[in-house]
């Protein structure tokens, strides 16, 4: 099931119609469990209003034994707290195992009669890697540790995926080449959640990309992590990718890449990929901050990888940046467009760096909103003052939405209230910038007495923080 937009929304409220399933159009309150990806936090009004279409009471303590289990995963979970009040249980980590756990519980307490909420919620609790708010609202004496897979090769991966009849943002495949990352930056949650750096193999890339060609009709699949420029069988994988798709009009896609010279290069010029664009993340635009996040790149790598890139045909290349990083200075600015001018057609993703939770930078500062639009105007006036030649386009993140996305990501369970109240007042979709409104936010922070910029300053090392119970050391 998904999120209804507005006008869908007002079709089910004004028929008096559930939401439901997509398979079976089975209203979700008849469900025995429903489960949330949860990946954005500014997705999570969207939560309350797809329970509430559902037919299912919004807060954990308002259902009864007619009701769903509701559970919560994905990268959110790994700082609960601001939807604490709407959640039954979250699983912390990987899901493949741990879903099957759950639905044997919840089959064994039937058969055994035992099937109330509270037996089921408690069986629950005793899996290693999940966490049951009811029974520790307050966990900072409980430790749950994240659950992983061991290996990729022996995890069920779907390839008979939907496939929409309309053109959505991602409308290709996506096969998952490697989990974890091999490298530890300092900013990048991504990389804790999903350590450590595991790889699926050649043959089994390869047989999940048959079968999801064949049972979907795509024509383009895309090799997805966190790192796929270091899988460390890459060019064999698209070499036999290219030989597997030869002649059926199948080409390969690579995510945003990273530029590590001491590998071999990327077969950039083979049939089979797909020569669109391609984004890379340097991150810091000078060496000395880039090394300080424990990107250690030089600008000569990146210049001379993505001139490959553009002379074996690749059309245009988008490098992702942040601003307002810790230890930024203004030359770290100017070092952003110095070291992109030396591309053609190259577009800049600038975006506000936000301290998330588990990172080395969890305790750093968020910058006020104000010192980052400041960096902002600063860049525009650089870029027309001293690279009026560069084809440089600058494509800034709202910086209120990733101000709002830190509140969110760093909170804890004072903020349901703030949720809560947003939904009531039919805010939705606030992850979409056409939807996002700033005032909204800051009202509902103050009808609940609530500072936003207690969650974003620097903590001390000996200052307890939320999310702390979660326990990432099985790496």
């Amino acid at each position: 099931a998904f999120a209804p937009w507005m006008d869908f929304e007002n079709n089910l409220r004004s028929k008096g119609e559930r939401l439901c399933s997509l398979e079976n159009n089975t209203p979700l309150c008849e469900f025995d469990i429903l489960g949330f990806s949860l990946q954005y936090e500014l997705n999570y009004v969207d939560v309350l209003n797809i329970l509430d279409l559902g037919g299912v009471p919004i807060r954990s303590k308002e259902r009864d034994n007619s009701h769903p289990i509701v559970i919560a995963g994905g990268p959110c979970s790994f700082n609960p707290g601001p939807i604490l009040d709407f959640i039954d249980a979250f699983v912390i980590g990987e899901g493949e195992e741990i879903v099957l756990e759950i639905v044997e519980i919840f089959r064994g307490s039937r058969v055994k009669g035992q099937g109330s909420r509270d037996a089921v919620l408690k069986e629950l609790s005793k899996i290693e890697g999940i966490y049951v708010p009811v029974f520790n609202l307050e966990p900072r004496a409980l430790s749950i540790k994240k659950r992983i897979i061991k290996e990729l090769d022996n995890a069920y991966y779907p390839t008979k995926i939907i496939v929409p009849y309309l053109q959505i943002v991602h409308d290709r495949i996506a096969i998952e080449i490697m989990r974890g990352c091999p490298f530890l930056c300092k900013f990048c949650q991504s990389t804790q959640i999903f350590r450590p750096a595991r790889e699926r193999s050649v043959e089994n890339i390869l047989k999940l990309a048959e079968e999801s060609v064949r049972y979907t009709g795509y024509e383009e699949v895309s090799l997805v992590s966190l790192a796929t420029a270091d899988y460390s069988k890459l060019e064999e994988l698209i070499s036999k990718l290219n030989a597997l798709f030869k002649g059926k009009g199948v080409r390969v896609s690579l995510p945003s890449l990273r530029i590590n010279r001491s590998k071999s290069r990327i077969p950039y010029n083979l049939p089979v990929i797909k020569k669109s664009g391609l984004t890379f993340a340097p991150e810091a635009g000078s060496e000395a901050l880039r090394f300080s996040l424990n990107k250690r790149i030089q600008d000569e790598e990146i210049i001379e990888e993505i001139n490959f890139a553009l002379a074996s045909g690749w059309r245009k290349v988008k490098l992702y940046f942040m601003i307002g990083l810790p230890k930024e200075k203004e030359s770290d600015l100017e070092a952003i467009l110095s070291l992109s001018s030396n591309f053609k057609n190259a577009t800049l993703s600038i975006n506000p760096f936000i301290p998330k939770p588990h990172t080395l930078f969890e305790r750093e500062a968020m910058e006020e909103i104000e010192v980052l639009k400041e960096k902002r105007n600063f860049l525009i006036s650089h870029l027309k003052t001293n690279f009026r030649k560069a084809n440089l386009r600058l494509d800034f993140h709202n910086i209120q939405m990733s101000w709002v996305e830190a509140v969110l990501s760093r909170g804890d369970r004072a903020l349901g209230e703030v949720i809560y109240s947003l939904w009531q007042k039919g805010v939705r979709f606030c992850g979409w910038k056409e939807q996002f409104n700033f005032d909204v936010w800051q009202e509902a922070f103050f009808k609940y007495g609530i500072d936003p910029r207690i969650y974003l300053q620097k903590k001390s090392e000996s200052e307890e923080l939320s999310w702390n119970f979660i326990d990432m050391s099985n790496i």
